[in-house]
Formats: structure tokens, sequence, C-alpha cells
């Protein structure tokens, strides 16, 4: 009778025992989802940060999105469908980094006379052109229309950094925040968005 007694007691405290586990499981899995989506909320109610670089250079600074695939899919359907486009498959998915940018360039120039020749016949014309290591415009005006290209040259830095939380002294695996920075070599462009999102495995 007590090894019956005994080895109910000792089921017990193991039922109890992978119970009190799964419920530690559980909370912490609860937790982790609150967490991020306080995070979440906070990236979403927060501006983009602007701010230059070597007093020249546009900078922006972003906290990042943390999304489930499914988040993802739902989401931002046509960021999903560009992936497919990509034949990119979506387990191996980890983040997707945009920025959007405006480039406005002053030309100065003098112009220099030229001549055009079409169908034998010599047209006079205006040539103009200017240009540095960032840009290139080429442009021909002549009595009834102007031509030319512009070709504007771009260097996107991107720089991810992940803080991770802390338990008394010692860094954890868990991430506290993520935040991406975009900058731009080019002089004349100016960073007016970013966004970071990264799937969750």
């Amino acid at each position: 009778m007590k090894k019956y007694i005994t080895i109910a007691i000792i089921a017990l405290v193991t039922l109890m025992a992978v119970q009190i586990y799964r419920q530690d499981r559980k909370i912490e899995r609860l937790t982790d989802e609150r967490d991020r989506y306080k995070g979440n909320t906070e990236t979403l109610l927060s501006d983009v940060k602007t701010y230059r670089v070597r007093d020249s250079l546009s900078a922006a600074r972003v906290q990042s999105l943390e999304l489930t695939m499914k988040e993802f899919e739902r989401f931002r359907a046509d960021d999903a469908a560009l992936i497919k486009e990509l034949k990119a498959k979506n387990r191996d998915l980890s983040a997707i980094n945009s920025a959007q940018a405006q480039t406005i360039i002053a030309l100065r120039s003098i112009p220099k006379d030229t001549v055009v020749i079409r169908d034998s016949i010599k047209v006079p014309a205006v040539a103009v052109s200017c240009g540095d290591e960032w840009y290139t415009f080429k442009g021909l005006l002549t009595e009834t229309e102007f031509t030319g290209t512009l070709a504007n040259r771009e260097s996107l830095k991107v720089v991810e950094s992940v803080r991770y939380k802390r338990f008394l002294w010692f860094k954890t695996k868990k991430i506290k925040d993520r935040q991406t920075d975009v900058v731009s070599l080019n002089p004349y462009t100016t960073i007016t968005n970013v966004e970071s999102v990264v799937i969750e495995k």
C-alpha cells in the first residue's frame, strides 16, 4: 500500500512540476508577445528622427517593427507580393528595410553655342553641361526644343543596432529594441522616410 502511495505522490509531484513548467513557458511567451506589441505601438507612434552626419550628409533613424510572418502577410500584402516576385522563400525572410529620399541639386553652368546637324541641315543650339561625382547634367537647347539627361548617383548606408535586455549585469539573448539608421553619402540628398520591419520566427 505504501508503495502505491509513494508512486501516486511521485506521479502527482511530477504532474505538478510539468504543469508549472508549462505555465511558466506560457507566461514567458505571453510576456514576450506583450512586450513586442508595446514596442510596435511605440514605433508606430514615434516619428522618423532625421539628423546630419559630418554637417552635410542626411541621415534618419527609426525603431524597427517586429511582425510575425502571418502579420507581415496580412498587413504588408504589397511587400509580401514583392518578396514572392523576388522568388525569396518566406521562411528565409528576416527583415525588410526601405528608405525614401529626395535629391535637390542647384544647377549652374555656362551655356556654349554649338551646332546640331539634322537631316544634313545645321541647326544652331546651346549646350549646357555640369556635374560632379554625384550627378551629371547634359542638355541641348535648339530653337524648338530642349533635350537633356540628368544622372544622379546615390549611395546609402544602412546600419541596424540591437540592444539586448539585461539581467543584473549580464546581457541576455532577449532583444530590448532594434533601430535602423540610413545615411545618404550624396550631399544633395535628404532622407525623408525610413521603415524597418523585422520578421519574428
